[in-house]
């Protein structure tokens, strides 16, 4: 007896726990990281630092279509010394995969940002990564491939 009034005590406590990982739907997964997307790049062309520390996973992988890659604390730091200043981010042809917690984006972003001295504009295929944490979702990877200029 004692037994099952503690398992039901148990199921009563966490039942709010189990409910707070519903995974979303995939419409909501998307509408919902379409939004975040939109947060950070227009953080990312503001320069604002606070706002990237809440959005990036502390684990983020940003790959350059340079090749060169940043992690969470490289890139936050060359945004606020100036070595990397964002200036402009549209993304286009966006096609999205859903997994529970996750959402994989692809598609093309159009980029202009001042790199060191340069300022530097191109086309290039892209793959973001979000993931849900405690019901917010982060963002957690980004690889970009420039697309050849049109001869």
């Amino acid at each position: 007896m004692k037994s099952s009034l503690f398992v039901c005590a148990a199921l009563v406590v966490s039942a709010p726990v189990f409910a707070q990982q519903k995974s979303p739907t995939r419409a909501e997964a998307i509408e919902a990281t379409n939004a975040a997307d939109t947060k950070r790049i227009e953080a990312m062309v503001k320069g604002d630092l606070a706002a990237l520390e809440t959005i990036f996973t502390k684990d983020l992988t940003y790959t350059h279509s340079s090749g060169k890659m940043d992690t969470k604390e490289t890139l936050l730091e060359a945004m606020k010394t100036g070595t990397t200043k964002y200036l402009a981010v549209t993304l286009s042809e966006k096609k999205h995969q859903t997994y529970a917690n996750t959402v994989v984006i692809t598609g093309v972003a159009e980029v202009k940002v001042k790199a060191g001295e340069n300022d530097v504009a191109f086309k290039a295929r892209f793959t973001e990564v979000w993931t849900r944490q405690k019901g917010e979702w982060k963002f957690a990877a980004w690889q970009t491939t420039k697309i050849p200029e049109a001869k």
